[in-house]
């Protein structure tokens, strides 16, 4: 056979299908069901956190963008309305403040993963159990802390322990900031 008969049978033997080169992955779920996760976690506790007046719709919105654009990194500035709204109310402990304390947190942990994976993508569920391990590895000390905290904290203390978070808050806030104002990919 010459060169260019062989040539041309190269390019007229079917190709093999895709299916048949793609490994098989096991069971996967949408990338996009991250982002919907987001919104049922984010948008009830904007409803029932934030306080009254244009702030649950505010952060509403936020959640919109968070969800719409990650790399705009917006669900970080919505993490830090949730939770300086937390200072507006008294240090008291509520089943509510430690719902906020957990949800922020979760909420973290889904923006870092709807930044990373593209919406269209395909996810192995197991790929996300390290993230889950440590998310409660953390929570269960921090709100045993917060439930020590704010028991024993009696008024001469419990503004101190505003001053101390709305400083916390405010620096996290200042370095989002600085990161929202980079380009991505900077």
């Amino acid at each position: 056979m010459s060169e260019a008969a062989m040539s041309e049978a190269a390019w007229t033997e079917p190709a093999p299908a895709p299916d048949e080169s793609a490994p098989d992955l096991g069971r996967t779920i949408p990338a996009w069901s991250l982002r919907v996760a987001f919104g049922l976690v984010a948008v009830p506790l904007a409803v029932t956190t934030a306080p009254s007046g244009p702030w649950p719709a505010i952060a509403v919105a936020l959640t919109a963008v968070a969800v719409a654009v990650p790399r705009y990194r917006v669900a970080w500035v919505l993490i830090a309305v949730l939770a300086f709204s937390t200072l507006l109310e008294p240090g008291r402990l509520t089943p509510r403040l430690l719902a906020v304390i957990a949800a922020v947190h979760v909420l973290h942990v889904l923006a870092s993963w709807i930044l990373a994976v593209p919406a269209l993508a395909r996810l192995q569920p197991a790929v996300l159990l390290p993230s889950l391990r440590r998310l409660i590895a953390v929570q269960v000390p921090v709100q045993a802390v917060a439930v020590v905290l704010l028991s024993i904290a009696r008024p001469p203390l419990a503004p101190w322990l505003a001053i101390v978070s709305g400083a916390a808050i405010a620096g996290l806030v200042v370095l989002l900031a600085a990161l929202l104002l980079t380009r991505p990919g900077d």
